[in-house]
């Protein structure tokens, strides 16, 4: 599982790269919030995927409670 993160983190950055050359982008670089906004969404994807770590392994603590019934 942990490479299917691993890999999906990669993915995501790099497609953010990607799409930030904007003007938009200059904007943001201009006035100093680019890090700000890097920080937020960096921080969200964090915990997303903290949050769907934590789902998975109350899932898979139910299925084993149900398979040992």
């Amino acid at each position: 599982m942990k490479p299917t993160i691993t890999t999906l983190f990669l993915l995501i950055i790099s497609t953010m790269t990607l799409t930030a050359q904007s003007g938009i982008d200059d904007f943001f670089r201009s006035t100093g919030k680019i890090y700000t906004v890097l920080g937020v969404v960096v921080i969200l994807f964090l915990v997303l995927i903290i949050y769907l770590i934590r789902l998975e392994k109350k899932i898979s603590k139910i299925e084993k409670q149900i398979n040992d019934e």
